[in-house]
C-alpha cells in the first residue's frame, strides 16, 4: 500500500521540498535496526554488558536525531547545519554509548568508543558503496546500502571476534539448570558442553561440572575447603569425608584430563535432583554427578555449569513427551530422582 500523504517544506531555490510519509517512516526504521545491530556488534565484540532496556533507549536516541535531520534537510524544522555539524554527530553517538553502556571508567569508554565507531565507518563505507553501485550518484539503492551495512557489521563482527557464532551458541547451548539437596534448591546458568565426556569411573554416570561457588548455597559451609584443597592434590580432608557415614554416599573421587593438567581430580557430589529447564518447564535428567571445581569457568559468568550432552536429549524427550500427552508442565513429583 502506498500512502499520498507528504509533508511539504519552504521553497528553496524556487521548489518546495517533499518528503513522503511511508518513505520517512521506512527510513526511521532501518535506521533504528542499523544503530541497534551497531550496538550489539559493540556490546558483543568489547563483551560490554548491557541491557534490552539500555540498547532500546540508546537505539530510540539514534533514531530520533536521524528524524530530526531529515526534517532539518527538507526545511521543515530549522538548525539544519547545526544537526549535521560534527560536534553534534559526537555528541549524540557518545550520549547513544552512555545510554547502552551506562558510566564506563575511562579506558573502557575508551575502547567501547573506537569499535563502535570503527564498526560503524566499516559498515557506513559499504553501505554508500553499495547503494551507489547498484543506484546512481543522483538516485543512490537506499535497500541495497542499508542490506550492505547490515552485512558489513555482521562480517566484521563475526570475522574478527566471532560474535554472531558465539551468539547463537550461547542461545542454543546455554540454560538454566535447577540443583535440589534436601529442602534447598538452587538456580544456575548452564552451557552444553558438547566436549565433556567426564563420567564417573565407578558407575559410569556422567557428570555435571559446576563451580564449587555456585553450590555454596546448598553444602554445608565446612565442605568448601574440600573442594580447594582437591584442586591442590591435598586429598585429606576428601578423605574425611569418604569416610564418613553421612557424606560416604554423596561424594567420590572423579579423576580427569584437561590441557595444562594430565592428572586432575574434581570431588564429585549426588544432589538429589537435577533439573534442566527447557522453554519455561523444569524437566529432569537422568542420574548425574556434580564434579565440583573452584574457580570460575567462565570469565565473564554466563554460565556456572557444563552440561554432559548424554543428559541433554533425554530431558528434550522427556519435554516433547509431556507436551504431546498433557500439553502441561511437568510437576515436581514427576521428577527422577538421580
Amino acid at each position: 500500500m502506498h500512502t499520498t500523504r507528504h509533508e511539504e517544506g519552504p521553497a528553496i531555490g524556487g521548489a518546495r521540498a517533499v518528503i513522503w510519509m511511508d518513505v520517512l517512516i521506512l527510513q526511521v526504521v532501518a535506521n533504528c535496526l542499523f544503530d541497534c545491530l551497531l550496538l550489539w556488534a559493540t556490546a558483543a565484540v568489547t563483551r560490554t554488558p548491557t541491557t534490552r532496556a539500555r540498547m532500546l533507549a540508546a537505539t530510540l536516541t539514534g533514531a530520533g536525531y536521524y528524524l530530526l535531520y531529515v526534517l532539518a534537510e527538507a526545511r521543515l524544522v530549522p538548525f539544519y547545519g547545526v544537526l549535521r555539524s560534527l560536534p553534534v554527530v559526537v555528541l549524540v553517538s557518545g550520549l547513544m554509548i552512555l545510554l547502552a553502556f551506562g558510566r564506563l571508567r575511562v579506558r573502557r569508554l575508551l575502547t567501547v568508543a573506537a569499535h563502535f565507531y570503527g564498526i560503524g565507518f566499516v559498515a557506513a563505507g559499504a553501505g554508500m558503496a553499495a547503494a551507489f553501485l547498484m543506484g546512481n550518484t543522483s538516485r543512490p539503492d537506499a535497500i541495497a546500502g542499508f542490506l550492505a551495512a547490515s552485512g558489513a557489521i555482521l562480517l566484521v563482527a563475526e570475522l574478527g571476534w566471532g560474535a554472531v557464532q558465539r551468539t547463537i551458541w550461547q542461545q542454543v547451548y546455554q540454560m538454566p539448570l535447577e540443583i535440589r539437596f534436601g529442602d534447598l534448591t538452587c538456580r544456575l546458568q548452564a552451557l552444553v558442553d558438547t566436549g565433556n565426556r567426564l563420567r564417573d569411573p565407578l558407575s559410569g554416570t556422567p557428570v555435571v561440572v559446576v563451580e564449587g561457588e555456585a553450590l555454596r548455597s546448598l553444602l554445608p559451609e565446612y565442605l568448601q575447603p574440600a573442594v580447594a584443597a582437591m584442586e591442590t592434590g591435598d586429598l585429606a580432608p576428601v578423605s574425611r569425608l569418604l569416610s564418613s557415614e553421612e557424606w560416604s554416599a554423596r561424594f567420590r573421587v572423579i579423576p580427569y584430563a584437561s590441557i595444562g593438567r594430565e592428572h586432575g581430580l574434581l570431588i564429585g557430589f549426588r544432589p538429589d535432583e537435577v533439573r534442566i529447564v527447557v522453554d519455561g518447564r523444569a524437566v529432569p535428567v537422568g542420574p548425574c554427578i556434580l564434579g565440583l571445581c573452584k574457580g570460575p569457568l567462565d570469565p565473564e559468568g554466563a554460565y556456572q555449569a557444563l552440561v554432559h550432552p548424554d543428559l541433554v536429549q533425554p530431558a528434550a524427550a522427556v519435554q516433547r513427551l509431556h507436551t504431546s500427552l498433557a500439553g502441561r508442565a511437568p510437576s515436581a513429583d514427576a521428577t527422577q530422582r538421580v
